[in-house]
């Protein structure tokens, strides 16, 4: 009996003692969760709100706190504005670290903030869709950014050579500013790069040389700029481009025949060339292509058969080319497709009845 006893009281300490384990793992996981940010850090966040013209941050609060008034929650209404200071917890004692800031939509009307040098955690920075000015700071250049957008606002000058010091980098959005001249060599140095978007500024030269170390890259976005030259046949060297968008960019062709090396494009965008036409490119290796729109780049020949095994492809632009003959009548393989576009070319023939038979959508 008194064995029993025994029993049931070390089985009842043990629950317990686990019990209370249990709880204090939990109030440590909170009080790490809920810590407060280092004291330099939240020095630098008050620098960095004076810099952008950030006004509504509540600096009585910290911003590792979880209180929500650092936060503004998305909306279906405004689904790309975003206001949020993103902490890392995890650290010894509590301490927290700024690891990603988002000001996206904010109506921020300063300049790039020098600051965030002073943010030694800070991966993530989206600045997008601002009144921000100037250009981006050369303190940035110390930086261990992986993910870096200034998109849409109105930065000027030329594109710093410093920013290719931030090797960190994985995405790199530079999109509708003002940036002009040519597109700097030292870009070539972050080799961590997988995407890149350099698209609606004043952009003008050639692509250098040194962009062809971007082995990484599998997404390049480089419309609507003022470039000279052909499409560079360095880009054999992105062999993981998924990507790859290049309208009204100013070049001039054929497209060269070396993309048909990028076998993992789904997207494909190309328009607007300048100077001699060609003939269809060789996509044919591009199996799992889903946009094909290649209007306007002096296109000529007919459309080639292998065209019907891109079963999963949504839209085919071919509008204003000089591409000649009947239209494919064998096309009702393309099930996936929702959008075709070839008006200006050189067509002749009735319509295939695949078109005429297809649901309007």
């Amino acid at each position: 009996m008194a064995a029993a006893v025994s029993d049931i009281l070390r089985m009842t300490f043990s629950f317990l003692l686990l019990m209370l384990l249990t709880f204090c793992m939990k109030a440590i996981k909170l009080e790490a969760q809920a810590g407060l940010l280092a004291s330099d850090e939240a020095i630098a966040l008050l620098e960095i709100a004076t810099q952008v013209g950030k006004r509504d941050w509540n600096n009585n609060v910290d911003p590792c706190s979880n209180e929500t008034s650092w936060v503004t929650p998305t909306s279906s209404q405004r689904p790309m504005f975003d206001n949020k200071v993103v902490c890392d917890c995890s650290f010894p004692g509590g301490v927290c670290h700024i690891v990603a800031i988002f000001l996206k939509g904010q109506d921020l009307a300063g300049s790039l903030p020098k600051s965030i040098v002073k943010l030694p955690y800070l991966k993530n920075l989206d600045l997008w869709a601002n009144y921000l000015s100037g250009t981006i700071p050369q303190e940035w250049a110390s930086t261990k950014l992986e993910i870096l957008s200034v998109a849409v606002n109105h930065l000027t000058g030329p594109i710093p050579s410093y920013l290719g010091r931030i090797t960190t980098l994985r995405y790199l959005n530079l999109q509708n500013n003002m940036f002009s001249g040519t597109v700097p060599p030292e870009l070539g140095n972050l080799t961590n790069l997988e995407n890149i978007t350099l698209s609606a500024n004043n952009l003008t030269g050639e692509l250098p040389l040194a962009l062809a170390n971007l082995t990484k890259l599998k997404e390049l976005r480089l419309s609507s700029n003022n470039f000279i030259g052909r499409i560079p046949d360095f880009i054999q060297s992105w062999k993981q481009l998924d990507k790859l968008e290049i309208q009204a960019g100013g070049f001039s062709g054929p497209i060269p025949s070396d993309i048909s090396l990028l076998t993992g494009i789904t997207e494909l965008r190309i328009s607007n060339l300048l100077g001699d036409g060609s003939e269809f490119p060789n996509i044919e290796p591009m199996e799992g292509m889903t946009y094909l729109m290649l209007s306007n780049c002096n296109l000529s020949g007919s459309f080639p058969p292998y065209l019907t095994t891109m079963t999963r492809l949504k839209v085919l632009d071919l509008s204003f080319n000089r591409l000649k003959g009947d239209l494919p009548t064998n096309y009702d393989s393309l099930v996936s497709l929702e959008k075709m576009y070839l008006t200006r070319n050189m067509l002749s023939g009735s319509i295939p009845t695949w078109i005429e038979s297809r649901n309007t959508r």
